[in-house]
């Protein structure tokens, strides 16, 4: 299992960047006590060292002490979080960070936090459009902040040198970030960047991704969230999100054009008349998931649907009964249990997904059933019939789970189930 490893100076940082690293699908601890050779079932563990008002030495010692025992070779991001106002002995622990791991990682400082509107310009940190020094944190009794200047408050008691990047440097095309990047790494083991908006941020996770360069994230949270999704990309690691519907309802055909227009998703659409035969059946089943597995690297949200789109005709369930001498509830049984296979082994056969949304009472209960599910945590309501929760037991225990009827909601409520498990905090 891939790890990602938090260091910060108090625990309500830590929590933070649980909080956020939770919002792409990592299960993430905040750990109180740290001891030899524990193993924690989470994908993030965060350890606060209470350091941020200690001296300098003991705060190193602290850093070292912890990294000690979290390192390991499944790490796959190292973060060592920061104050967003840059209290704290931030040279001290980015020395003990870089000291304890191996001698090519390089620091990427980037403190700002443009949604609690902490954002830097020309090494200069703005606090509500406040210079850093004139804003609550200037006057913190027990660790004030006497300069705005983002790279002296980072170089203090750091002893490695540093390359600061401004914004012109940013706005760059991303190949000439990428060069400065490598260049830097040449002489520097700490770079400093500035940022404006989160798009910032993302261009700068990109670049120093596609530098090659091994790394631990200096910041507050923002960084390390956006440069952990970045990475999750790269390595296909991203969770994703299977949609299953299979209702043919005037409100469920609204839901799915309304869907397909406000997000890039996989659409995967079932023949359902090759399900009665069971030759056709197996041909279309192999068909669907061999479709998903190509496209499974390129988009977060899939969508497999047996409901008509666009001008295409429902199937006449009672012309089929009755060329089947069999009832229209078979058939509907028959049409969720080849809908719901088919999920179970893209899941299976890809091992990708977080979470799943489901249309239809009867698709639900053959997905729950084929899961092997012993039942479902219901978390909240996200509208009235369209209840969200995790699973309990079966193949799948903990798959973030919505379920709703055919015939519930608007056209937005797709929207807004998707919403709420890509959210799940």
């Amino acid at each position: 299992m891939q790890k990602y490893i938090v260091i910060a100076d108090d625990l309500t940082g830590s929590n933070a960047t649980c909080s956020l690293l939770k919002k792409i699908g990592l299960r993430a601890a905040s750990i109180l006590k740290l001891q030899n050779g524990m193993k924690y079932d989470a994908d993030v563990i965060s350890y606060s060292t209470g350091s941020r008002g200690l001296d300098k030495e003991e705060a190193y010692k602290r850093v070292s002490e912890a990294i000690k025992i979290l390192k390991d070779k499944n790490v796959l991001v190292y973060n060592k979080r920061i104050d967003s106002t840059l209290r704290g002995n931030i040279g001290a622990e980015i020395n003990a960070m870089l000291d304890n791991l191996e001698n090519d990682r390089i620091a990427v400082v980037v403190p700002a936090y443009p949604d609690s509107k902490r954002i830097v310009v020309n090494k200069t940190m703005l606090v509500n459009g406040v210079l850093l020094e004139n804003s609550d944190a200037g006057k913190d009794p027990k660790t004030p902040i006497k300069t705005s200047c983002v790279e002296t408050l980072i170089q203090k008691d750091c002893k490695y040198s540093s390359t600061y990047f401004d914004l012109a440097d940013i706005e760059q095309p991303t190949e000439k970030l990428i060069k400065k990047i490598q260049k830097s790494t040449e002489k520097s083991r700490v770079l400093i960047f500035d940022a404006v908006n989160n798009e910032d941020i993302i261009k700068i996770s990109r670049a120093i991704i596609q530098s090659n360069i091994n790394i631990i994230t200096v910041d507050p949270g923002p960084f390390t969230l956006y440069f952990s999704k970045e990475l999750q990309k790269k390595k296909h690691l991203e969770k994703k999100i299977l949609m299953l519907i299979g209702s043919v309802t005037e409100t469920t055909k609204k839901q799915i054009e309304y869907i397909l227009q406000e997000e890039d998703i996989f659409l995967v659409k079932m023949k359902a008349e090759s399900f009665f035969e069971k030759e056709s059946c197996i041909k279309e089943i192999e068909r669907v998931i061999s479709f998903i597995k190509k496209g499974i690297e390129s988009y977060e949200l899939f969508l497999i649907t047996t409901s008509p789109i666009g001008d295409e005709k429902k199937l006449d369930l009672k012309k089929i009964a009755h060329k089947l001498n069999t009832t229209v509830e078979d058939v509907s049984k028959i049409i969720a249990n080849t809908l719901t296979e088919t999920a179970v082994r893209v899941l299976k056969e890809t091992q990708k997904f977080e979470g799943v949304y489901s249309s239809g009472g009867d698709i639900t209960i053959a997905l729950l059933e084929k899961l092997k599910a012993i039942g479902v945590e219901i978390r909240e309501e996200v509208i009235p019939l369209a209840a969200y929760g995790r699973i309990i037991g079966g193949d799948f225990s903990n798959l973030k789970l919505v379920s709703k009827g055919g015939m519930v909601g608007d056209e937005t409520v797709i929207k807004l189930c998707l919403h709420k498990m890509k959210n799940d905090i």
